[in-house]
């Protein structure tokens, strides 16, 4: 009986990709950057994908919404404690009770990031996707956020690359494209790492030994 569960034959199953859209609330978002994110959520589960956003109104919603027509994967990752302070449109809610910390557990569980529209929540978003590596694609014609980072790097480190699109399709297929390239790279570490262990090699090498610890 020891064994029994473990010599059973279950097919294990691939992950599939999680894709993250960042962009605008209901208070900024804009009808044209409502539309793309549509467009962008229909085009990650044309691929099947998940989508994956912050839960709220504007482009979070739009992006669920239009993975669902088809049929598509969604989660959402909230910054409230209830489940049922999200949009329509989330087959799985996870409600970290963090407020806007939640951010980085949104960027840390997805492969890829795209920007639609976006205001300074989004920046934010954006800013830790660069520490942490993450492919980062902005739809330029969302206006926003998205067409302030289009084609730039956020520092001299130059980390990520932040490439423009101009249709929906075109920003799934590149982000796909450039999370394929980051799954061949065998550095496990982010820049963000290098700096705090930088940091810490730093302080230890100013450490002196007291005659106790000798």
């Amino acid at each position: 009986m020891k064994n029994k569960y473990q010599k059973m034959k279950i097919p294990k199953v691939k992950r599939q990709l999680q894709i993250v859209v960042l962009g605008s609330s209901k208070a900024i978002t804009t009808p044209e950057a409502y539309n793309l994110a549509f467009e962008v959520g229909e085009e990650i589960a044309k691929r099947k994908a998940l989508t994956l956003t912050g839960g709220g109104l504007g482009v979070m919603e739009a992006a669920l919404k239009g993975a669902k027509k088809h049929k598509g994967k969604t989660l959402a990752i909230i910054p409230w404690e209830n489940l049922n302070k999200v949009n329509d449109y989330a087959d799985v809610v996870v409600a970290t009770g963090i407020g806007w910390s939640r951010n980085s557990i949104n960027l840390n569980s997805c492969d890829g990031a795209i920007i639609v529209g976006g205001g300074a929540g989004t920046l934010n978003e954006a800013t830790y996707a660069y520490m942490m590596n993450k492919p980062l694609v902005a739809l330029t014609p969302s206006g926003g956020i998205a067409k302030e980072l289009t084609n730039k790097y956020f520092d001299v480190r130059k980390t990520e690359f932040i490439y423009g699109a101009n249709t929906a399709k075109e920003a799934v297929d590149l982000i796909l494209k450039l999370i394929k390239k980051h799954s061949k790279n065998k550095n496990v570490t982010t820049p963000l790492d290098d700096d705090l262990q930088d940091t810490e090699e730093s302080k230890n090498s100013k450490i002196k030994l007291t005659k106790k610890m000798k």
